[in-house]
């Protein structure tokens, strides 16, 4: 990992960092994506990935990929209702607090989201999201494991032509069915040893999270990542022996060649 990310900001050097153009409807390229992140919130296992990653960008008045896939229902200035998509990596199979219990799979999240702007400015907005996910476990039956609401505080700078940094801040609480929170965090009689006890989680507030995205078009090149806090202190799970870290902190950098836009 140390000696790939000098390379990767060698590119970025050499990059026409004067590329002015008009956002394209369509970008298609191929990149590396490296992250860090915990095996789950709360674990104190986390691990790092170095993954070769597509890139996909498509910018349509209904249909729009870019972090993750969108689907706008509604837009007017200060609205925006969409249908979005999301994927998240399985867990380490090594993971502490869970040996002998079964694996976390990877995970797919699916659901509407009813944003509001309440402040705009010149060149950003400040935005009330209130998104709501069904979360389905990626095995296979496809097993259904809860929902999750995350009302949040959103700044977005939104990136109008190439070259542009494209920003998003988001904060505010968690909260999950008793399903995506047992999912994670339940233990049940069968996987009880003398340092795990028993626990059945409930619904409710799952912590708070906050995030910063990043992303730029350098030239035929593009660079994007995020940081990620998450906090589950007085939370309903902070009691779990799943739960060893209640803060945490996980993050990824990707950087791809963009070899076909339109």
């Amino acid at each position: 990992m140390t000696k790939i990310l000098p390379s990767l900001l060698l590119l970025l050097v050499s990059a026409n960092l004067t590329a002015q153009d008009e956002l394209p409807r369509l970008e298609l390229g191929a990149g590396l994506f490296a992250l860090n992140a915990p095996d789950y919130r709360g674990s104190s296992a986390s691990d790092t990935y170095l993954l070769p990653v597509p890139y996909i960008k498509y910018r349509g008045d209904v249909l729009r990929v870019d972090e993750g896939v969108q689907g706008v229902v509604f837009e007017s200035p200060q609205w925006l209702f969409t249908l979005s998509a999301d994927f998240s990596l399985p867990a380490d199979d090594d993971t502490p607090e869970r040996e002998g219990m079964e694996e976390l799979d990877a995970v797919f999240e699916i659901g509407p989201s009813l944003n509001y702007r309440i402040k705009p400015l010149p060149n950003s907005a400040w935005w009330i999201d209130l998104p709501l996910r069904f979360v389905y476990a990626i095995d296979s039956k496809h097993e259904f494991i809860g929902r999750v609401f995350q009302p949040r505080l959103s700044w977005r700078k939104p990136a109008k032509r190439l070259g542009e940094w494209k920003l998003h801040f988001l904060v505010g609480p968690v909260y999950s069915s008793e399903e995506h929170h047992a999912y994670f965090y339940s233990v049940a009689d069968d996987e009880v040893t003398a340092n795990r006890p028993a626990y059945d989680a409930d619904a409710g507030f799952s912590g708070y999270r906050a995030e910063f995205t990043y992303s730029k078009r350098l030239g035929d090149y593009w660079l994007g990542g995020f940081i990620r806090y998450d906090n589950l202190d007085d939370s309903e799970i902070d009691d779990s022996p799943l739960v060893s870290e209640t803060e945490s902190w996980m993050g990824g950098v990707a950087l791809a060649w963009v070899f076909h836009q339109k």
